[in-house]
């Protein structure tokens, strides 16, 4: 057996606490990306969807947004992939008549309280 992997019980016990310290550490910095990205996702399907209500479909006839949104679809789709089709772009549009900016900026805001919360566990040396 490799000796320098040999530990007594006391550094055994010092080296679960570090594990276990840098595993939460880890673990708490996913939920954060984790929630960032899901607000930016937010936040951009609302803005995108803003835009297009209010600028290309405010009162214009149903077929005309449509099309707007069909042919806008294929350029995006073209730029940034699958992710932006059609039913992507009527998604965001219903989240733009469903939400205010207040709203949405609001429950965005609620979602990243987390810097306050979860501050690192830092090991501490026996």
């Amino acid at each position: 057996m490799n000796k320098d992997l040999d530990l007594q019980p006391n550094e055994q016990q010092e080296e679960n606490l570090l594990y276990n310290d840098v595993c939460e550490i880890i673990d708490r910095a996913r939920v954060r990306v984790a929630t960032y990205v899901n607000t930016e996702v937010c936040l951009t399907n609302w803005y995108v969807g803003k835009r297009i209500k209010e600028d290309v479909l405010f009162n214009r006839r149903a077929e005309y947004g449509k099309k707007v949104l069909r042919r806008l679809s294929v350029r995006l789709i073209g730029k940034y992939g699958n992710g932006w089709g059609y039913e992507k772009l009527k998604h965001c549009v219903r989240s733009a008549y469903l939400f205010s900016e207040k709203d949405i900026v609001s429950a965005t805001q609620r979602q990243l309280t987390w810097p306050h919360q979860s501050s690192p566990v830092l090991y501490k040396a026996p």
